[in-house]
């Protein structure tokens, strides 16, 4: 797994291997009730209230609190793009980032092993504290996803 941030032209490029076929990646990037299962920890945050309208021009949104209760947040967004299982472009806009729009590419592609994912979120322009910190959170977020029980 890998996640970079290129300050320079404010995007995110992150990438990881899953041992899943492209179509079980694919429904746990789309379907509520796997979103809510997999995305969070209990020692960071858990997502709740996913919403997805799953076709260009559909809406999407999800909701986060602290395991500890210290903060909560929404984040949403539009499908741009939807080619099932290969393609799903979309914009983020976090409560977390004052509801900045950024753009997220994903990419499914079959192996070997299973499928690749690939991951271009960009849009973060000259904010280099937030393209770090979703940096990071993609590594976690990817972490999560690939240990996604649905997923082994």
């Amino acid at each position: 797994m890998s996640a970079l941030a290129d300050f320079k032209e404010g995007i995110i490029h992150a990438s990881i291997e899953i041992d899943a076929p492209p179509e079980a990646v694919w429904d746990a990037l789309t379907e509520p009730a796997q979103l809510a299962s997999w995305w969070g920890s209990d020692d960071t945050y858990r997502t709740m209230n996913w919403q997805v309208d799953l076709r260009p021009g559909g809406k999407w949104s999800g909701d986060s609190a602290r395991v500890d209760g210290s903060q909560q947040g929404n984040v949403h967004g539009e499908y741009l793009e939807v080619e099932k299982p290969r393609l799903l472009v979309y914009t983020w806009k976090a409560s977390w980032d004052d509801f900045s729009e950024t753009l997220i590419r994903m990419e499914l592609t079959p192996t070997a092993k299973g499928t690749h994912v690939k991951v271009r979120h960009s849009g973060f322009g000259q904010r280099t504290a937030s393209g770090a910190g979703h940096a990071e959170g993609w590594k976690r977020v990817l972490g999560w996803l690939a240990e996604h029980p649905a997923l082994r």
